[in-house]
């Protein structure tokens, strides 16, 4: 089990939920490129990076 996972977040900023934790930063990334769509059906507007308690970066789910 790896330290990377996401954190999803509602319209509001809330936290939705985290996901499963990812090995590499790099499959972090691939998993959310195949999975943002569904993410957006399950109510995300934006989503954090994090690795173990650091947060790396925050991104919007939908196209501007």
């Amino acid at each position: 089990m790896g330290d990377f996972y996401w954190v999803l977040h509602d319209p509001t900023g809330t936290d939705l939920r985290s996901t499963e934790r990812f090995a590499s930063k790099e499959e972090a990334e691939a998993w959310m490129g195949r999975e943002w769509s569904g993410l957006v059906d399950e109510g995300a507007e934006s989503v954090t990076l994090f690795e173990a308690e650091s947060k790396h970066y925050r991104m919007g789910l939908h196209a501007e």
